[in-house]
């Protein structure tokens, strides 16, 4: 028992040991904080402060975005120029939609909240799953369930941007067109065919009628 007591203890120190050094080594580094996403981790966001903390400034003078997506992800990224007189709750939420070329009503899927307030950098990332989402990064209400018979969410953190949001695997594989029967399709083939040579015919025949009613006659006298 004395030899485990000791062991316990020089591993106690080694962990305490390892702590201090990385938080020596990053001491002179850009805080980062990181908000978790769901146990689903189809979002995530990460905040890192930076730039100055004073004098403090609104929402639309300062905030800066961009957007890029690929065939995983979307990703937003705010910019803060300068701090917030006052704070700013966002939400990233993905809102799953029935499908099937139907877009309401739609689910709440996912949600993470965050604080907008320091100056810095704050980016969204929304994984892809393949099926029918709406990506959203918004302010105010996230009902469970939205549509415009119903209620709706708050207003886009970037109200007059579009580009801030996405929809996500709305566009599936194009319908598959059934093939007519190839015993069916000869037939038919020949029915048109037919049908297009007696039109042929009949359209040549009123004409040569129509030119013999208007020619005029050998034993007219002039």
């Amino acid at each position: 028992m004395q030899r485990i007591s000791w062991k316990l203890l020089i591993a106690a120190i080694g962990v305490v040991f390892a702590a201090v050094t990385l938080v020596a080594g990053t001491a002179g580094a850009a805080t980062v904080l990181r908000v978790e996403p769901l146990p689903s981790g189809n979002i995530s966001v990460v905040e890192t402060p930076s730039g100055p903390t004073a004098p403090c400034s609104a929402f639309p003078l300062v905030a800066r975005n961009s957007s890029s997506s690929d065939s995983a992800t979307f990703r937003l990224r705010i910019t803060l120029l300068a701090p917030l007189c006052a704070p700013i709750t966002a939400s990233a939420v993905i809102y799953a939609m029935p499908g099937n070329g139907a877009a309401w009503p739609q689910q709440l899927q996912e949600k993470v909240s965050f604080t907008l307030q320091a100056a810095g950098v704050t980016e969204v990332t929304f994984t892809k799953v393949g099926t029918p989402v709406q990506f959203d990064v918004l302010t105010g209400a996230t009902p469970q369930q939205i549509a415009p018979w119903l209620q709706w969410h708050g207003p886009l953190l970037f109200p007059f941007d579009t580009t801030t949001s996405q929809q996500s695997g709305v566009y599936g594989p194009p319908p598959v067109v059934p093939e007519v029967p190839l015993p069916l399709l000869l037939p038919l083939s020949a029915v048109v065919a037919a049908a297009g040579v007696y039109w042929l015919q009949s359209s040549r025949k009123r004409s040569y009628l129509l030119r013999s009613a208007n020619a005029p006659s050998v034993n007219s006298f002039g």
